[in-house]
């Protein structure tokens, strides 16, 4: 019997904000520390932001009282975490979770990215100066 009724109707604003407000999570929050020697520079801080855009949370770092969006290369690199600073990393949404853990294993792993990708420093510059 047909009732006229479809089932893929468009839901209703209210419907629509309630069922993403069940999607989101509580905000997770982690300390991590930049363990990079040259700290959250351009090509890891591309990285983390690429990372992060893969998720469907909302996740920010913070450091002291600011707080940068990680999905933001601009806001990562003005967040400006050099080697040995602490900040946290906090996600709110349906994958927070998973979003914090791989972005703060992530960052443990750039300790040895200029030996692993083959980026040192270039050292002819500086003794120029």
């Amino acid at each position: 019997m047909f009732t006229g009724k479809s089932l893929l109707a468009p839901i209703s604003a209210l419907g629509l904000f309630l069922e993403n407000k069940q999607a989101k999570s509580l905000p997770v929050r982690r300390e991590v520390k930049i363990v990079n020697e040259q700290g959250l520079h351009a090509r890891p801080a591309a990285e983390f932001v690429r990372a992060a855009n893969g998720f469907r949370s909302e996740i920010w770092i913070m450091k002291g009282e600011k707080r940068f969006s990680a999905k933001s290369i601009i806001e990562v690199l003005t967040a400006n975490l050099n080697c040995g600073n602490t900040a946290f990393i906090e996600a709110e949404g349906p994958d927070s979770e998973t979003a914090i853990a791989c972005l703060a294993k992530l960052i443990s792993e750039f300790k040895d990215e200029e030996r692993k990708y083959g980026w040192n420093r270039c050292t002819c510059l500086e003794d120029d100066f």
